[in-house]
């Protein structure tokens, strides 16, 4: 199951990433463009890290699961 959060944070880290951007210019958090890029940049980071982490968290136990359905039974 981590393996499909992390699959799926890493589809939402674009769009989180420029909502991010936009909210931040147009709630007045930041005064131009460039910034705004700067903190649609930072969250996407975010993101695609906890992505990434939860990705590799979900690998052990899915090749756990696989090794136990391709194993001969007795």
């Amino acid at each position: 199951m981590k393996l499909l959060f992390g699959l799926f944070g890493a589809a939402l880290s674009m769009p989180v990433a420029s909502i991010a951007g936009i909210c931040s210019l147009e709630f007045g958090y930041v005064s131009s463009i460039r910034q705004a890029l700067g903190v649609g940049v930072l969250v996407g980071s975010v993101v695609l890290l906890m992505a990434l982490i939860l990705f590799f968290a979900g690998i052990p136990a899915t090749l756990h699961r696989l090794r136990l359905q391709t194993s001969p039974s007795n």
